[in-house]
């Protein structure tokens, strides 16, 4: 039983290390956040981090691997809604984010973007982890385009994969806009653009 219980103990301490980076590097930066940092908030002893993870950059691919999968989720649920069209469903899922923003005052961005802009020159392993995860949203969002009944997006011209980089191409850029103006309007103008008809 004691057993049992260290391993419950044990990943209950890792994921709650995972969340502490993942909140501390949206509202921050990969480098600028310290193993220290992370210990102090999760409330760990220090000198335990080499317990859960075998380097900073370990712990980085396990964050970045966390949040994907919480937002392949989320967009996998909204997709699977058949009550929904394919259309719909993008456009719930974009609204969804954007609620998002609203609460929190259009900071922070998209960690895997954050990520990628900080540390897509300087580091190879964080690199094409977020280049890798990056891709589920694309094939998931490149299938619901395809099973659109007409031209919806205005994008008929692209395969359904090119369709859906160019959508989360423009997402991205429309995010990195919204935290800088510190405003809803490029989220607004996004929308627009994709989504009215």
């Amino acid at each position: 039983m004691a057993r049992t219980r260290d391993q419950e103990r044990y990943q209950q301490s890792r994921e709650q290390l995972l969340a502490v980076g993942q909140d501390l590097f949206i509202n921050s930066s990969f480098n600028c956040v310290g193993l220290n940092d992370i210990l102090k908030k999760a409330g760990i002893p220090k000198g335990s981090f080499y317990h859960y993870f075998e380097s900073k950059e370990d712990f980085g691919l396990q964050v970045i691997e966390m949040y994907a999968k919480q937002n392949y989720e989320e967009l996998k649920t909204i997709v699977s809604d058949n009550s929904l069209t394919p259309y719909e469903q993008l456009e719930k899922f974009f609204e969804t984010n954007i609620a998002h923003f609203d609460d929190i005052d259009y900071c922070q961005g998209c960690l895997m973007a954050n990520l990628s802009q900080e540390l897509a020159d300087v580091n190879e392993k964080l690199r094409c982890k977020i280049n890798e995860l990056s891709q589920l949203a694309v094939d998931q969002i490149a299938e619901c385009i395809e099973n659109m009944a007409a031209n919806e997006l205005n994008l008929n011209h692209l395969e359904p994969r090119e369709a859906a980089q160019v959508l989360m191409n423009s997402w991205q850029g429309a995010i990195m806009k919204m935290k800088l103006e510190k405003s809803r309007e490029p989220l607004n103008v996004f929308m627009k653009f994709f989504f009215s008809r």
